[in-house]
């Protein structure tokens, strides 16, 4: 028998519009905390905003499903974090958070779903036990961007793919040197390339090009 541990500190600043969403999610998970009766969370979703009722928009019967989606538990909707609010003479609000029971899955959701002028937003945490486990201990964190949420955490060190070779599709042009293959504009830069592990490198119809294609490996500092 063991006690774990997931602890988070971290902080952002967001806009005051983004603050007043989080605020009012926050309190929402609070208030069912205490498990009031249907009538109690139909009346006080009915007070919350407009702009948090549209962004939580029920998903079927029950007004807060939207909200509960929110979670991997929806019969345990927590966040296992403390929020504070710093008020900024710019009107920009910061952001604090910390945890001991951090629940980093619903705390992504809930900022990926607020959160959409302040970005990028960086969020990490550790895990420990009180006794000695082989991976025990560890952490991770995300960062959430106009292109959604990604994921790191020591348990890729166990993942083979993920330190797996990667590959992009390359052509040289006599004026503009090496360009690399994207499915949206063909040939073209390497910040753009479409990356292919190696068996979506083999399966992979190659393009037809005034150069012939070729695959290249690319360093795994580019994709680790």
């Amino acid at each position: 028998m063991s006690n774990c541990y997931t602890n988070s500190c971290f902080a952002f600043t967001v806009t005051a519009a983004e603050a007043a969403l989080l605020r009012e999610a926050i309190a929402l998970a609070e208030f069912l905390e205490d498990e009031p009766e249907a009538q109690a969370i139909a009346d006080h979703w009915q007070d919350l905003s407009g702009g948090f009722r549209t962004l939580f928009a029920p998903i079927d019967d029950n007004p807060i499903s939207g909200f509960l989606a929110l979670f991997p538990d929806a019969d345990y909707p927590t966040f296992g974090t403390s929020f504070s609010f710093d008020e900024h003479n710019d009107s920009t609000v910061q952001v604090f958070g910390k945890a001991e029971q951090f629940e980093p899955d619903a705390v992504a959701e809930l900022l990926h779903r607020v959160i959409t002028q302040s970005l990028p937003v960086r969020v990490t945490w550790s895990f420990d036990s009180d006794r000695h486990h082989p991976d025990a201990f560890g952490g991770g964190g995300f960062l959430i961007d106009a292109a959604g949420v990604h994921w790191v955490g020591t348990s890729m060190i166990h993942d083979k793919n993920h330190f797996a070779t990667r590959y992009v599709l390359t052509i040289r042009d006599d004026e503009e040197g090496l360009l690399f293959w994207n499915d949206r504009h063909g040939f073209g830069p390497l910040e753009e390339a479409r990356v292919y592990t190696d068996d979506e490198a083999k399966s992979a119809y190659v393009v037809i090009a005034a150069d012939q294609p070729e695959w290249l490996a690319l360093p795994s500092s580019l994709w680790v």
